[in-house]
């Protein structure tokens, strides 16, 4: 979204009463939601009654960017009064006002800072409380990554403070069900902002952290993050997004960490997710080098046999010759093979 007001927003927002756009959005935000909220912004034309400044309908917020930029001009002055000296009744008021300020530009650091600042302030209190702080902010933040605001989505600001929440809750002892941020979280925001690199790498960060110490089960239980179902639910929506990287270089980075299997249990994965991929890639005559790319990785490494090289060669020749004058991926991943064939070490 561009800083820059053209005349007609700036005359809109002279006119406007802003402090009752920002009241209205305020409490639109503040809604208390067992889910993340969706937000989304509405084009200029669309048309809203005089005395409607948000659409709010259970999780689902709409508004329009005129209307935005005016509840920032008062969350921004009411910012500055607050920032450097807030006291316990004011905090609830500054959170609100940065959750204005981040949703304008999601990479104002110093908003989203402020917020950091305002949870290390109950650092000191009982456990349960600051839990529930982090929980709560967890829900604001997943809101913003997951709408439909195209920056939003792949924010490295809004990524890195859910990274800073999340790390405050594992100090807590707070297990964290990668599962669910995986298909709740990433796969949403890698979906609504293709080549999704910041969502990725968060998703690298889960695995990690969270992978390596066991979860809990709705029952108590505690288990181990399943490799072999993480590569799966990964690689079905690869083959969704064939031509993404950043899934692709994530599936990659899933079958060269599964530490826990066997040799041979690795081998028998990569294989199978490579013949998966080749018998679509062949169907749909794909030349995405993203695609490629990774076939070339997994099948000139260790974990790939004899059979699959023999099936990556002929998938090769086959696009190839069905894709005459696009050929120029398919060879450089051919040469790529054979050059680095056996030579990666896992």
């Amino acid at each position: 979204m561009s800083r820059a007001l053209d005349p007609d927003t700036a005359i809109s927002i002279q006119k406007a009463n802003s402090q009752t756009i920002y009241r209205d959005l305020v409490s639109a935000l503040s809604t208390n939601t067992i889910g993340p909220l969706e937000i989304e912004f509405l084009p200029k034309s669309y048309p809203l009654a005089p005395d409607c400044n948000v659409l709010v309908e259970g999780n689902n917020i709409a508004v329009t960017k005129i209307k935005l930029v005016q509840a920032f001009i008062v969350a921004r002055a009411i910012f500055f009064n607050y920032m450097r000296e807030c006291t316990e009744a004011q905090e609830s008021e500054l959170r609100d006002v940065t959750a204005v300020m981040l949703l304008l530009d999601p990479e104002h650091l110093t908003a989203a800072n402020t917020r950091k600042r305002l949870i290390q302030r109950r650092e000191d209190g009982p456990g349960n409380r600051l839990e529930e702080l982090l929980r709560q902010e967890l829900l604001f933040v997943d809101g913003y990554l997951t709408s439909r605001l195209h920056r939003h989505t792949k924010s490295p600001t809004l990524w890195g403070h859910r990274r800073w929440v999340l790390g405050k809750l594992k100090s807590l002892d707070v297990e964290r069900d990668v599962f669910q941020d995986l298909k709740s979280v990433i796969l949403v925001a890698a979906e609504r902002h293709p080549q999704n690199y910041y969502a990725w790498s968060h998703m690298r960060w889960l695995v990690q952290v969270f992978g390596e110490s066991p979860t809990r089960s709705i029952q108590g239980e505690k288990f181990p993050l399943d490799h072999s179902k993480l590569v799966s639910v990964v690689q079905n929506w690869c083959l969704k997004n064939p031509s993404d990287t950043s899934g692709f270089s994530f599936l990659l980075f899933c079958l060269f960490k599964s530490g826990s299997l066997s040799a041979l249990a690795r081998i028998e994965l990569c294989s199978s997710v490579c013949a998966d991929i080749l018998r679509l890639a062949v169907s749909f005559r794909w030349i995405h080098e993203s695609v490629w790319v990774f076939l070339r990785t997994v099948i000139a490494s260790e974990m790939s046999t004899e059979s699959i090289r023999i099936d990556f060669l002929q998938a090769i020749n086959t696009i190839a010759n069905s894709r005459q004058g696009k050929k120029a991926v398919l060879e450089s991943a051919k040469g790529w093979y054979r050059e680095n064939q056996q030579i990666l070490q896992i």
